[in-house]
């Protein structure tokens, strides 16, 4: 394992990123220089792939979001460079990671580790803050055993099977195809309520698909990736969906906007 190690990650209502960190705090206390970047804010082509790569990312509907999935795809070949995989889920993934793990394994990339953490559900089912606070610190101390079982060369890499095989297939249909069509986004649409919204951009600053545009108050377009950023950021509250009754956030606004 090299002793920079760089973790590119996406997260949609802050899961990830507090995986993230743990997993880079891990690596730091042990002599090793880690840095967490923002997926969004480096090009594929861009990754030093003369570091140990870390790639962590959402769960959504099983799978990840397009967006996830395209920065993977675009991914230059590895040329063999050490790479560990993390995801966080409300309940299960489904083995989504292992078979985002051999894709990584075609474009040259050597696998490490590749493990998902149940962390608060973000969408339905929503826990109260104390059992989320509950939740996170248990399986924080799982990213750490993680984080240095990578260290010692005996990071859990999760192994595909026929029914995994079978989900990501369905799912990478519902999330590169079906979320893409008018009615999908029909039915996401996010309504924004007039007399809270104060025009601030922040929904704007977070949205990874680019679909909102501040003319006044937020205008919304018709790639939605409906990764709940806009939503559970909003300072003043002030959008709302059909199909949406609670949402969380793991972290505040400020650290959600991080540049690095």
């Amino acid at each position: 394992m090299h002793k920079n190690v760089n973790i590119y990650v996406f997260s949609g209502t802050g899961n990830t990123f507090i995986v993230a960190n743990k997993i880079s705090e891990t690596f730091n206390k042990n002599s090793y220089n880690s840095t967490v970047l923002k997926m969004e804010s480096v090009e594929p082509k861009q990754i030093d792939l003369n570091s140990t790569i870390g790639i962590g990312f959402t769960t959504a509907c099983w799978n990840t979001f397009p967006f996830v999935r395209a920065w993977i795809d675009s991914l230059p070949d590895g040329n063999g460079a050490e790479t560990f995989l993390f995801t966080s889920m409300g309940d299960t993934s489904c083995g989504m990671i292992a078979h985002i793990a051999k894709i990584l394994e075609k474009k040259n990339y050597k696998i490490i580790g590749a493990k998902g953490f149940i962390m608060p559900n973000n969408f339905l089912l929503v826990l109260k803050d104390d059992k989320n606070i509950a939740r996170i610190e248990k399986n924080l101390l799982k990213v750490e055993e993680y984080a240095k079982g990578i260290i010692n060369g005996n990071g859990y890499i999760r192994k595909p099977n026929i029914l995994s095989s079978i989900a990501f297939s369905v799912t990478s249909f519902v999330t590169t195809k079906l979320w893409k069509t008018k009615l999908a986004q029909k039915i996401m649409k996010f309504k924004i309520d007039k007399t809270k919204c104060n025009g601030c951009g922040s929904c704007a600053m977070l949205c990874p698909a680019e679909n909102i545009e501040i003319k006044e108050v937020p205008q919304f377009k018709n790639k939605c990736v409906f990764c709940l950023r806009c939503v559970s950021y909003c300072p003043q509250q002030a959008l709302s969906n059909k199909i949406l009754l609670k949402t969380y956030r793991a972290v505040n606004l400020k650290d959600m906007l991080w540049k690095k």
